[in-house]
């Protein structure tokens, strides 16, 4: 997630080696500023997370609603399927 931070935060950059060493299009070095970078490397995993748990709610809910005429072996099949 650091590397996605560096580059949210630094839109200039195009390559990073390693974690700290950045280049832009030209192979200049980017200063960058860690607590930044991890301070936003938080806030992205934070929103991954709000995405990956909206995203089983809502494949619950589909399940749910889908299986309300299913057998308890339908629906255990389509909760392995989808």
């Amino acid at each position: 997630m650091i590397h996605e931070a560096i580059y949210s935060l630094y839109p200039n950059v195009v390559a990073i080696y390693g974690a700290h060493d950045a280049k832009d299009a030209n192979k200049n070095s980017v200063v960058i500023d860690m607590n930044a970078v991890n301070q936003e490397a938080e806030r992205l995993q934070s929103e991954a997370q709000a995405q990956a748990e909206a995203k089983a709610q809502l494949r619950t809910s589909v399940i749910n609603k889908i299986a309300t005429n299913l057998t308890s072996e339908e629906k255990a099949w389509l909760e392995e399927n989808l």
